[in-house]
């Protein structure tokens, strides 16, 4: 079984991030097939997770199976559905966020799972993207390409629908712009993807040094930015955290939705 951030706990779902002593740890199920799993910490109790319970299987037709593990290491064309740790609802991000805004925000969406699955999107050609289903941490489906989203489409998907959600940002990248300690990257409009409205990638000032190597490296490019999208009052933005789990450099461009 791929290592998953979320479990079944009698009918509630439970993030591995808000398990303490008052959750039995012999209770937790996995959420597809109602296995029971069991409750790791990480190391240092910085990761915590749900793996299999010794000697116990999964179901055979439970989607953690191995498919996040095939679609992450080998990018495997033939699987359909895989286990998503890259969620497509925000709900369970922004109450994490409240609880604990100094730390899980960054270790549990923008870590090294999520590079691992914006590279492996660079493997998979236009008609996999849009076929390959996720499950979510809430056993319902949603199709991969739904959540790869132009800065157009996430605007106008803001405005319609009026709650926060997160989604794999694609877009064509300019110059880095200094504001005061932070940073902001602009991504084109009217330009090649025919995107006419402005939507910036923005660095907060306390995460300018942490990323200070590889911010050159992400101008003028293609990118996959996975965050949460915002507006303020400048205008529609994702902050990046980190560039490195957070943003991927599309080489080659073989991902095209529209």
């Amino acid at each position: 079984m791929a290592r998953t951030n979320f479990a079944l706990y009698f009918d509630e779902i439970v993030d591995a991030f808000e398990v303490d002593d008052n959750y039995s740890t012999k209770n937790f199920k996995c959420q597809i097939c109602h296995e029971k799993i069991q409750f790791n910490r990480g190391i240092n109790h910085k990761d915590p997770h749900f793996k299999n319970w010794p000697k116990v299987e999964h179901l055979n037709n439970c989607a953690f199976n191995n498919n996040y593990k095939r679609f992450n290491k080998y990018n495997d064309q033939n699987v359909d559905k895989i286990v998503s740790t890259i969620l497509p609802s925000a709900k369970r991000l922004t109450v994490i966020n409240n609880q604990y805004p100094n730390r899980t925000i960054i270790e549990r969406y923008f870590g090294r799972r999520s590079k691992e699955f914006l590279s492996a999107l660079n493997m998979l050609d236009n008609d996999k993207i849009n076929e390959l289903t996720l499950i979510t941490e809430y056993g319902n489906t949603v199709k991969l390409g739904d959540i790869i989203l132009r800065q157009d489409e996430i605007i106008e998907k803001m405005k319609n629908e009026n709650i926060e959600f997160i989604c794999i940002l694609k877009g064509y990248t300019s110059q880095i712009i200094e504001i005061k300690g932070s940073i902001k990257i602009p991504l084109t409009s009217n330009g090649k993807y025919k995107n006419k409205n402005k939507f910036d990638l923005f660095l907060p000032a306390s995460y300018v040094e942490k990323n200070n190597i590889q911010l050159k490296n992400i101008e003028n490019k293609l990118i996959f930015c996975y965050g949460v999208p915002e507006k303020n009052e400048y205008g529609y933005k994702m902050n990046v955290y980190s560039i490195e789990h957070q943003i991927f450099i599309q080489e080659k461009c073989k991902v095209d939705k529209k």
